[in-house]
């Protein structure tokens, strides 16, 4: 177990009260005020994604985003406008009976996009 710092905690309470996965530059901006670096935000999320703490969510064509490990199975809607990524929360479930005969399942990603309540 990694010692607990003060911006290891800082980055994971801008993530648990985030309403969508954030990139490393997103929380860089967000705690400006902490004076924490980018390097060491990069080093902070490696060291959560190797502890388990923190999972990625790979959207095509953006940044990689991170996000709590321990939240429940949810999707993501990703704004066309400001490339904004909000949770999903939930999911429309039986993805197992698109899947080709004799190939299993394993995990699943539904991206949704359009424009979020602030671009609309």
């Amino acid at each position: 177990m990694r010692r607990r710092s003060r911006h290891r905690e800082a980055i994971q309470d801008t993530l648990r009260s985030a309403v969508g996965p954030l990139s490393a530059t997103d929380l860089h901006e967000r705690l400006a005020d902490s004076g924490i670096g980018l390097a060491t935000v990069y080093r902070l999320l490696n060291e959560g994604l190797e502890d388990g703490d923190l999972v990625t969510v790979g959207l095509p064509g953006g940044p990689k985003r991170f996000e709590p490990a321990d939240k429940p199975h949810h999707h993501h809607f990703e704004c066309v406008a400001c490339h904004k990524v909000f949770d999903v929360m939930g999911c429309p479930g039986g993805m197992d009976r698109l899947v080709p005969e004799g190939f299993t399942l394993e995990q699943h990603e539904v991206i949704l996009s359009g424009r979020c309540d602030a671009c609309a």
